[in-house]
């Protein structure tokens, strides 16, 4: 693992941190690694969230566009089976 060193965080910054960790009963350490790996990981499935919404918005209209045209084609078999 890498080792990153943060400089000049505010107070109030590392009390909310503090707390945060105490509440989990984790130290502050433990809490940013936490942290930063939920943040890493979000990041990279939102974008895949993103992404697969686009495809199904692009699947959902070739399917409106299928079904229309096969409606159309089943109008016309009935057509042509009653004249």
């Amino acid at each position: 693992m890498a080792t990153t060193i943060i400089r000049n965080i505010s107070s109030a910054d590392l009390v909310v941190v503090d707390e945060a960790a105490t509440k989990k009963g984790i130290s502050r350490e433990q809490y940013l690694r936490q942290l930063i790996h939920s943040h890493a990981t979000d990041y990279y499935v939102n974008d895949d969230r993103n992404n697969l919404a686009e495809v199904l918005e692009k699947n959902e209209k070739v399917l409106v566009e299928a079904t229309i045209a096969l409606n159309s084609f089943v109008s016309l078999l009935t057509a042509n089976k009653e004249g």
